[in-house]
């Protein structure tokens, strides 16, 4: 039996439609279990990381955990997982998989892989057999970071990382759960690419010009002053640049092909596999809706 945790979550949901296609036997656990998907009546489950008690009965029978990293701030996240991967240990699991990030370190630039390298510590110190799934920056993050006027502002510079689609960080982390394999992992897309390089195609595939404009670290904390209160935020959104112009998403592996059978999404086959995805980003893509839309309304 395996268990995905966060299974109300955009990786987690996935996962479990993935496992269902399958056939696999899986239990779902998520802080609000209404709102996991049923295929194939999943059986869902209330946990969360900070309550060990409720652990107690999602970890029970369980052989395969996988556990997807919580949304609490960096520093304590990893405490979080530290319990999960207790209960884990205290059901008898044979195999934990854990979803980290590419670049986990001590001295990474990004917080979270920061956060990622201690909860990969206490995984180690379990004793359980794991397998840590280092995924590059989701491509999909780019979404977020176009501003309306379609710049992308950062201190990333030349930088590149290999990034990868949501839609495969699923799929590798289903393959890894069925068929776990042992260690650390770097799971990457199949090019090293910055963050022009991204927007430029970003911009071929919608019809709008889109844009990276470089910036200092000092510019870029007086600009986000004025979107996140939190230090801790702005730390988060600034470390994610810096980890880029570092190399630290370097260099491409081919990791996921060897656990799934099937070579990662470039950009422009993801934009054909999943078309709205980039409605945020505007141009000809929207267009096309908007004029359907107007259709079925009229």
């Amino acid at each position: 039996m395996i268990l995905v945790t966060g299974a109300s979550g955009h990786i987690g949901s996935r996962v479990t439609e993935i496992l269902a296609a399958k056939g696999a036997q899986f239990r779902a656990m998520s802080r609000t279990p209404d709102r996991v998907g049923k295929p194939n009546n999943i059986e869902a489950v209330y946990g969360d990381f900070e309550d060990p008690k409720s652990l107690e009965k999602a970890f029970d029978g369980i052989k395969t955990a996988l556990i997807i990293s919580g949304n609490s701030m960096p520093g304590k996240r990893c405490f979080e997982h530290k319990i999960a991967f207790q209960a884990a240990k205290d059901a008898k699991v044979d195999h934990i998989v854990y979803l980290s990030l590419m670049g986990s370190s001590p001295e990474s630039a990004f917080p979270y892989s920061r956060d990622h390298y201690e909860s990969e510590k206490f995984l180690a110190e379990t004793g359980v057999g794991f397998t840590s799934l280092r995924n590059a920056f989701y491509l999909d993050m780019f979404f977020q970071k176009i501003g309306p006027d379609g710049i992308v502002r950062g201190p990333a510079g030349d930088g590149k990382g290999a990034f990868i689609t949501r839609e495969d960080v699923a799929q590798a982390a289903a393959a890894a759960a069925l068929n776990p394999p042992v260690g650390v992992i770097d799971i990457t897309g199949p090019q090293a690419l910055s963050i022009a390089d991204v927007t430029q195609r970003f911009s071929n595939l919608v019809g709008r010009e889109l844009t990276y404009q470089n910036e200092t670290v000092d510019v870029a904390r007086v600009r986000l002053q004025g979107s996140l209160n939190d230090e801790w935020n702005r730390d988060v959104e600034i470390g994610w640049f810096e980890a880029i112009e570092r190399g630290e998403l370097i260099p491409v592996t081919d990791s996921f092909e060897q656990m799934t059978g099937k070579p990662p999404c470039t950009i422009e086959q993801y934009y054909e596999e999943f078309p709205q995805l980039f409605d945020s980003l505007g141009g000809k893509q929207s267009a096309i809706l908007d004029d359907d839309m107007k259709r079925r309304l009229a």
